[in-house]
């Protein structure tokens, strides 16, 4: 079997796209998780003066069943 020659440049030129592509999807989703992060900061600050709201009490435990013995 021939093999068919394989055009180098071509190969580097879509490694190199694709890596711009990469790049540029992880600059957009770091900003975005940027931005989020500093909308969320901003909104927590005034929201920590309230007070916390009160805490559940535990629930009552059950106590297990007692299983009858088969000899």
């Amino acid at each position: 079997m021939a093999r068919l020659p394989q055009d180098k440049n071509r190969i580097e030129r879509a490694t190199r796209a694709s890596q711009s592509i990469i790049a540029g999807e992880r600059q957009a989703r770091e900003d975005k998780t940027a931005r989020l992060r500093a909308l969320r900061l901003s909104s927590d600050a005034p929201s920590s003066a309230a007070p916390a709201p009160p805490k559940r009490k535990a629930a009552a435990r059950k106590t297990p069943r007692e299983t009858s013995r088969v000899d």
